[in-house]
């Protein structure tokens, strides 16, 4: 296949827009990414972030993080600022506007991923790193929902990528820095600390190893300095005179302590040997394709890319060691990162591309295609089975949905193993699409499903309740209440733990208790539960996470016009004064 022309693998001006790539990767990003967005409802982690929005809207105070009025030492608020400024045009808090900025992170992350490619891959090689960032399935999950992980992705790769070009091409310093230090501060505001450490680790890295530390001694640096100070404290500094000087560091640690609580050397080497393995398999199918660089002769392959493709190595080199070593990290916390490794793979796809026929190390490409044709297939197969087979399991689908995924496995695997022998630059496009595709696809319609049927109604259960509680009931919860049962539920009245009768409000009837805080010990009054709401993804969990729903003993009965069927966690007992 032709390398294409000069002017196509090294634009003199990043003018991609006018590519029709681009829009193509635009467009389809777009579409996937929107497709089934409101399908599942609120959950998780979600309504944290929308909770602290709604208080934001209702007290006035886009300072403090608050749930029930109580500060929350979780997250920075940038997330928060964006769904309160999105429900202010929409006019209400849905999943759309909890979600929205997630879609609109990933959209904005596959353009900087094809503008900064572009500056020294072809057209086609910066399509296939937008198609293979944007169909990891992490990414396909986590970019569909309220999360951080999508904007913090978003801020990490830009206060990168935007500096490495800036560096390469010779912007001005000033510009060079601003940009990184500008998307790492508002990184800091998105997630905590990762962003700058991460930017000033990879970048000093960088400029070490190129013998280019003078870059860095000059005033422009110090004004990138200057830049993130400013931003991040124009926040943390108000937050910090109204929720006192400890919580200035709560707020960036109280989610990442737990990480290495667990110190033992055994779950130590036992993450040290698995995390790799799981964070390989979380890049699948693409993780398959650097075998190829082990191949001799691949590397002979990057002329012209040597200082991005070396610039990312670096990047995952001096980032890796934060979640490998932490006992409790997780693929996702890695999840920043992704974009390197979407230019890695696009950077190995635009060289395969261009490889002569006969080069060695290109026929792992056409083994990849028909390996993904024969995985589609197996896929297709093993999906129609247990859904005749096992219609309970967790991931069956409905007879309908199952026939039409296995036609089309039928479709992309033919395809496939047919493009895969093909020579040229048409099949091999039509074959990462179809790959980026299918797994993109898989994500929207059997996983989305799924979730539908594996995730409890908290909706409903918090309807049945407030159906049984009489007309203009005060709910109480004593401590903090499940964000997601205040989420659904309306306001609830914080309590602190009572430990005395004297503490506990002369009005108190109904009362509701997150079941995590049975450790607090017995309530000082006799109590009855009334009710259970599930706050938790999955109906099927190890420990249950829900809201225990009591009412004090001797207080007026409930609405005599409902009649509800109560279910009661049997092993919710918070040791009743009986």
């Amino acid at each position: 296949m032709s390398p294409g022309s000069q002017t196509d693998l090294h634009p003199p001006r990043l003018l991609f827009w006018r590519e029709r790539e681009f829009w193509w990767l635009l467009l389809l990003v777009t579409l996937a990414y929107s497709v089934r967005l409101t399908d599942l409802t609120i959950r998780g982690e979600e309504t944290r972030r929308a909770l602290v929005a709604r208080e934001m809207l209702q007290t006035g105070d886009w300072v403090v993080p608050r749930t029930q009025g109580q500060p929350l030492y979780s997250r920075p608020p940038l997330q928060n600022w964006m769904i309160a400024g999105i429900s202010l045009v929409q006019g209400r808090i849905d999943e759309w506007t909890v979600r929205l900025p997630s879609l609109l992170s990933v959209v904005a992350t596959s353009v900087l991923l094809y503008g900064y490619t572009r500056s020294f891959l072809s057209r086609l090689g910066a399509l296939c790193t937008g198609l293979v960032f944007t169909s990891l399935g992490q990414v396909i999950e986590l970019g569909r929902t309220g999360e951080t992980d999508a904007m913090f992705t978003l801020l990490v790769a830009s206060s990168l990528l935007l500096w490495h070009l800036g560096f390469v091409r010779g912007w001005s310093p000033w510009a060079t820095w601003g940009l990184g230090y500008g998307c790492a501060a508002l990184g800091t505001l998105t997630k905590g600390p990762q962003a700058p450490v991460y930017f000033a680790s990879i970048v000093g890295m960088t400029l070490l190893i190129q013998r280019r530390v003078r870059f860095a001694l000059q005033w422009s640096h110090l004004g990138g300095i200057a830049l993130f100070a400013i931003v991040v404290g124009a926040w943390q500094i108000p937050f910090m005179q109204r929720a006192g000087s400890s919580a200035g560091g709560e707020i960036y640690l109280m989610d990442v302590g737990h990480r290495f609580l667990d110190a033992s050397w055994g779950s130590f080497f036992e993450h040290f040997a698995q995390y790799p393995v799981e964070l390989w398999a979380c890049l699948l199918p693409w993780s398959v394709l650097f075998l190829v660089w082990s191949r001799p002769g691949f590397r002979a392959a990057f002329t012209g890319t040597g200082p991005q493709v070396r610039f990312q190595w670096i990047a995952l080199a001096v980032a890796f060691p934060s979640v490998w070593l932490p006992p409790g990290s997780r693929p996702r916390y890695f999840m920043s990162l992704y974009p390197c490794i979407a230019i890695l793979v696009g950077t190995t796809l635009d060289r395969l591309a261009t490889a002569a026929q006969d080069a060695e190390w290109r026929r792992i490409w056409p083994v990849f295609v028909r390996g993904c044709a024969l995985a589609i297939a197996g896929a297709g197969l093993a999906l129609a089975g247990v859904s005749l087979i096992q219609p309970d399991f967790w991931l069956s689908q409905s007879p309908a949905f199952a026939a039409v995924h296995l036609a089309g496995c039928a479709l992309a695997s033919a395809a496939l193993w047919r493009w895969g022998g093909e020579p040229g630059e048409v099949p091999f496009r039509r074959s990462v699409a179809t790959i980026a595709t299918f797994v993109i696809a898989c994500q929207l319609g059997v996983m989305t499903n799924a979730h539908q049927k594996t995730t409890p109604d908290t909706v409903e259960a918090v309807q049945q309740l407030q159906q049984l509680l009489p007309p203009g009931t005060r709910l109480y919860s004593m401590d903090m209440a499940h964000h997601m049962f205040v989420h659904y539920f309306g306001e609830v009245q914080y309590v602190p733990w009572p430990k005395t009768a004297a503490e506990v409000p002369p009005d108190l009837e109904y009362f509701c208790v997150d079941v995590r805080w049975q450790v607090n010990g017995p309530l000082p009054f006799d109590w009855e539960q009334i009710f259970w709401v599930p706050c938790t993804k999955h109906r099927v969990q190890a420990w249950p996470i829900g809201m225990i729903i009591g009412r004090r003993k001797h207080a007026p009965a409930l609405n005599p016009s409902q009649d509800v069927e109560v279910d009661v966690l049997a092993t919710a007992d918070l040791d009743r004064d009986d």
